[in-house]
């Protein structure tokens, strides 16, 4: 068995260099805990995992987090030995009850310098002040990461590596920028598959009762160049994606009680993944209601469900 933090090299990254050194009781605590997860992972890790580890500790971290996860909830992962050597395959593959389920991880930066990027606060005593949450920033981030792993799925069903039966889902980690974003009403990741803006509710000003509570139409992400829609589990081209994960878990918080793991299914899938699968801790299904749609955590109580339709 390897250990992770054995590589050296040009390169690596700032937090890889931090978590080998572990100077703090911290750091420690946490070089022995990757180290531990690296254990139950490596057998169905890529050869390079390592290597690309120590270069973006962020992205492959939530690869073998979701991988140990899956392990944890009882399910199958096929071994690095069986899979194909040439060519690529999406990170994972679960094999469930005699099919395949793949899963391509991501997890976004910043992005570049501009407007569009999501830029950390400066601390008040710095001499930075209140600024406004970097949602749309953060939902552009979210939405090219969706459609660069979108596309890259659709290469793998066209090269066969996907099977038609095949399951094939998108991994999205808001860990570089999870912190300025929340999970309620919705997760951000809600609002940058389907059309949903921003929440409102109406009071009623004699009783003080709210009579009245949703969410805003919102088709549209605003971009510095030209806006860029906000529709794609409503869109045709994009149902080879069966749904995609969600969570800001990350290195500095793995905590799925603040940070919990979604799943929104694709309500236009060719392949859906079943409702209920026993991973998630959130779970998004969309429903046509008329002329629109209608969504809701499936796992949620139902009080909590109903609010948030």
């Amino acid at each position: 068995m390897t250990k992770l933090f054995d590589v050296d090299g040009a390169n690596l990254d700032r937090g890889f260099i931090n978590l080998k050194a572990a100077e703090s009781r911290y750091e420690q605590q946490l070089h022995d805990q990757i180290e531990a997860m690296w254990a139950t992972y490596e057998p169905y890790a890529d050869p390079d995992f390592p290597q690309g580890f120590a270069r973006d500790v962020d992205g492959r971290f939530w690869e073998m987090y979701l991988g140990c996860t899956l392990l944890e909830a009882g399910r199958t992962l096929l071994p690095v030995v069986d899979r194909q050597r040439q060519g690529g395959q999406p990170d994972l593959c679960v094999l469930d009850e005699g099919r395949r389920i793949w899963i391509e991880a991501i997890a976004p930066d910043e992005g570049a310098a501009g407007p569009d990027q999501i830029v950390r606060p400066i601390p008040i005593n710095e001499g930075g002040g209140l600024v406004a949450a970097p949602i749309r920033q953060a939902q552009l981030r979210t939405s090219g990461a969706f459609w660069t792993k979108a596309q890259q799925i659709a290469r793998y069903i066209e090269q066969g590596v996907i099977a038609p039966e095949d399951t094939r889902i998108v991994a999205i980690s808001a860990s570089r920028f999870g912190v300025y974003v929340a999970e309620r009403p919705l997760p951000l990741i809600m609002t940058t598959l389907f059309p949903i803006g921003d929440a409102y509710f109406t009071i009623d000003r004699a009783t003080g009762d709210v009579v009245e509570e949703g969410f805003h139409a919102a088709p549209l992400i605003d971009r510095a160049r030209n806006p860029i829609p906000r529709t794609a589990f409503l869109d045709e081209r994009f149902a080879d994606v069966s749904g995609v994960i969600w969570s800001r878990v990350g290195l500095g918080n793995m905590s799925r009680r603040g940070r919990p793991i979604t799943y929104v299914h694709n309500p236009l899938a060719h392949v859906p993944l079943p409702t209920n699968w026993g991973v998630w801790d959130r779970e998004f299904v969309a429903t046509p209601t008329g002329d629109g749609w209608e969504a809701s955590d499936i796992l949620a109580p139902a009080d909590a469900a109903e609010a948030q339709r």
